[in-house]
């Protein structure tokens, strides 16, 4: 018989320090690089959110309390105290008089911010017989929104409105006719709380209603 000469390429054996030959890795193709993004390029403003509009508590009816001490550095301010709770009941005098300020609407949707000035905020006030004394004041409503808004008083006036109505009261001056303090300026007794209650000098409401728990007591007299 006869062999064939070729001969079978020897097995690979790691034991002897033979290694096979490895085949060659595909190299990767390069990535091409982005371009940067052009900085000239305007980018988009963003729409900014409307605030909220903060819940104010606002108060119809104000005590006049923190203006105690304004009254006080006046001349003769220190014969007068001042009390919360005073009531009509057991007064020397009680009645209405206008002061002047202006009226903030912060919440008010038609606009930012509404203001409007008045010489006829409606504000009662109470004297009792030993000095003690007691002033409110009657809100306004915004005509945008028909919300009362916040009264920023003219301090000095209402000073010297309450130290001439208590000077009269007392009777420590004569009274005036007519009334020096008189306002004559257009009002809105339809958005006036003072004339919701039928009180304010100023109003249209019938003071002789009997319906009204406000009677002829603050009817307009001589100052």
């Amino acid at each position: 018989m006869t062999t064939d000469s070729t001969e079978a390429p020897p097995p690979t054996d790691k034991s002897q320090g033979v290694t096979q030959s490895k085949t060659p890795k595909t190299l990767k193709t390069p990535q091409v690089p982005k371009a940067p993004k052009s900085s000239n390029t305007p980018k988009k403003p963003k729409t900014p959110k409307k605030p909220k509009t903060p819940k104010v508590d606002i108060e119809i009816e104000i005590d006049a309390a923190e203006h105690h001490d304004a009254l006080v550095r006046a001349e003769g301010g220190d014969e007068y105290k001042y009390d919360p709770k005073l009531t009509a009941e057991g007064c020397r005098k009680h009645d209405v008089r206008n002061m002047s300020g202006r009226f903030v609407c912060s919440p008010c949707k038609y606009k930012k911010q509404n203001t409007w000035g008045s010489g006829i905020v409606c504000t009662e006030l109470f004297l009792s017989r030993n000095n003690t004394y007691r002033a409110v004041f009657n809100a306004q409503k915004c005509k945008k929104c028909d919300q009362y808004g916040k009264l920023e008083l003219d301090v000095d006036k209402y000073v010297e409105k309450v130290m001439d109505t208590f000077a009269l009261w007392r009777g420590l001056r004569e009274p005036r006719v007519p009334d020096s303090h008189a306002s004559t300026g257009p009002h809105d007794s339809s958005r006036c709380r003072g004339c919701e209650k039928g009180i304010c000098t100023m109003g249209n409401i019938n003071r002789r209603n009997s319906n009204s728990k406000y009677l002829s007591t603050f009817i307009r007299r001589s100052y």
